[in-house]
């Protein structure tokens, strides 16, 4: 049987059995790149102008895989308001999802509200450094998402009632999810939940259950090093309404070169899943990057450590952001 074959069938199985795959599933695997697109709070909590633009490239090494590997994208835009609105953060991201013959893209858009919880100016676009290290943010975000299939899948004539139902199963949902964040000095926290609105969808002819609302907590602490450097653990729990747990942990070192406009970061991430029936290790994630002025650059590669995993060699990532200053972290 030809591999084109095998994946559609692979495709339409794993389809049937699990859903849609939802659209904070898709971005929640790349945040380690950028805590927005999993927290809407964080838009706006630095003083600065972000976009970053992060591509996925997943299941690399399988025979027979070319051209059909799952591939993820997005773009992300993030700010903090001026002109006597400068309590206020304004985000947005775009993803495009490709697994197999599956295709899914769409976007978010969000509303920050940032409070000071130290002293100083609380006005003017460059407030005391002082203000944005002490401070409780608050956030909702809106987003659309559309969901179907590649027209690859339906190239060929069949009977096949699976593959064509698959073609009429498209359209387009909506969602929201609200999120909070804090800062004070070195240590900081998040606090998200995602899919607020009950939405029942319709795949392969038939009802999928409606979408668990999805918790994200997250936490870390900067430990100062001097000469630049920094030195930062921290941990996400990613849980759901229908009792999915999953873990991460991560080690991230950082260092702005003295006297030189340019920085670096190290970091090792391990996820692991907690489900009550099948706890076990998921993948082993280093990366690293550079910041050069006001470019950044960062490499992820990702080794699974579960049995489907090993039949592959993993899956390789590449983040380019432009930031409008110079930021205090790396890509949070």
């Amino acid at each position: 049987m030809k591999i084109k074959h095998i994946l559609v069938a692979l495709t339409m199985v794993l389809l049937s059995q699990t859903g849609l795959k939802a659209q904070d599933e898709i971005v929640y695997d790349q945040y380690y790149y950028n805590y927005y697109l999993v927290n809407p709070a964080v838009a706006g909590a630095e003083r600065c102008t972000h976009f970053m633009l992060t591509g996925k490239l997943q299941w690399t090494g399988m025979d027979g895989s070319e051209g059909e590997t799952p591939r993820t994208t997005t773009l992300s835009f993030r700010t903090r308001l001026r002109g006597g609105l400068e309590r206020l953060g304004i985000g947005a991201y775009l993803y495009l999802d490709k697994n197999g013959y599956s295709l899914r893209k769409g976007g978010q858009v969000s509303l920050g509200y940032h409070i000071p919880l130290s002293g100083g100016s609380t006005r003017g676009y460059m407030m005391k450094q002082r203000d944005i290290r002490r401070q409780l943010s608050f956030a909702i975000a809106c987003n659309v998402n559309n969901y179907g299939f590649t027209n690859t899948l339906f190239e060929k004539e069949t009977t096949d009632q699976v593959i064509v139902n698959g073609g009429e199963d498209k359209g387009y949902y909506f969602n929201a999810s609200f999120g909070t964040y804090f800062l004070f000095d070195n240590f900081f926290a998040g606090l998200t939940v995602a899919n607020l609105i009950p939405v029942k969808l319709e795949e392969l002819g038939k009802e999928e259950p409606v979408r668990p609302i999805n918790p994200y907590i997250f936490l870390g602490y900067d430990f100062q090093l001097g000469d630049g450097m920094q030195f930062e653990p921290g941990a996400m729990f990613k849980f759901d309404t229908e009792k999915k747990r999953q873990l991460d942990f991560h080690l991230k070192f950082m260092q702005d070169v003295p006297g030189k406009d340019f920085g670096y970061w190290v970091e090792l991430l391990y996820r692991h899943v907690l489900d009550q029936d099948n706890a076990q290790p998921l993948c082993l994630r280093p990366m690293g990057g550079v910041r050069i002025k006001k470019f950044n650059i960062g490499y992820t590669y990702g080794l699974g450590l579960t049995e489907l995993n090993r039949h592959n060699n993993g899956d390789h990532e590449v983040m380019l952001g432009y930031s409008f200053c110079k930021t205090q972290h790396f890509c949070r």
